[in-house]
């Protein structure tokens, strides 16, 4: 073998052996950059989804505390309410409502959070279950949901409050949602007018009474009523919302209308 291929030779194994070299360490450096970007805070982008979920988890498992009085279940429930935690809402309102059954306001948020139980519940598929016999037998009446009761017993501790207080424009509108929550939209009508009565600058109280409107179609008193609340809030979606469908409603009866003259 010459001598230059021997120093040929030499060269490309002293090559290989730097670029092997170099390669490990640019390995090494990639595994030590990844370990100190998992291991510093907020490195590891999993970390917040993690700790946000055992801290969803705590407070979904909280322990309800044992209250001394129906104002302090009530400020609590209020809080589990304004938070989405269903379970612990509904011992804080129960705790409430054993030291005053009255308790307008616990007996309707009781019933939110046990619609949100029941809705739920119905959205799970049912399973067909087989007869048992062919014999007729008398159907049963469907029990009360527990939000019907709920509503229902707001709905009675509001008429007492109302027929104390005739200027109570809150209870007025506290009783008109929960005769909407059982659909008695006629009787929710009634409450809500009452309350706008009371206060006509108040864009919430217009906006539940044009929803009501609308759900009675009677579409054109609903426009004018969401114009109003509207004025009252350039910011209020949800009256924005709503004059638009209350505005189609109208539409589709003038159409009705035109059609039948024609």
């Amino acid at each position: 073998m010459s001598r230059t291929l021997l120093v040929f030779i030499f060269i490309c194994l002293l090559q290989f052996g730097c670029d092997s070299q170099a390669a490990k360490n640019r390995n090494a450096n990639i595994v030590e950059n990844y370990n100190r970007a998992v291991n510093k805070p907020g490195g590891n982008a999993n970390d917040a989804n993690v700790n946000q979920a055992n801290a969803n988890a705590e407070k979904a498992n909280e322990e309800v505390p044992t209250f001394e009085n129906a104002a302090e279940a009530l400020a609590r429930g209020n809080v589990y309410f304004d938070t989405n935690r269903v379970k612990q809402a509904i011992n804080a309102y129960k705790q409430a409502i054993q030291f005053d059954p009255e308790l307008a306001e616990a007996h309707f948020k009781m019933g939110v959070m046990y619609a949100l139980i029941e809705r739920e519940e119905d959205e799970k598929p049912i399973l067909p279950v087989e007869e048992e016999s062919t014999t007729k037998k008398k159907k049963k009446k469907p029990e009360k949901r527990a939000s019907e009761k709920h509503f229902e017993n707001a709905i009675k501790a509001y008429k007492k409050i109302v027929a104390k207080d005739r200027k109570n424009d809150s209870a007025y509108f506290n009783l008109g949602r929960a005769y909407n929550k059982l659909n008695e939209d006629q009787d929710a009508e009634k409450a809500l007018r009452k309350a706008t009565k009371l206060k006509p600058e108040n864009t919430v109280y217009k906006t539940e009474l044009g929803a009501t409107l609308i759900k009675l179609a009677r579409y054109e008193q609903a426009v004018r009523v969401l114009e109003q609340a509207k004025k009252l809030d350039d910011a209020n979606s949800r009256a924005e919302d709503l004059l638009v469908e209350a505005r189609s409603g109208r539409k589709r009866v003038n159409y009705g209308k035109d059609k039948k003259k024609r």
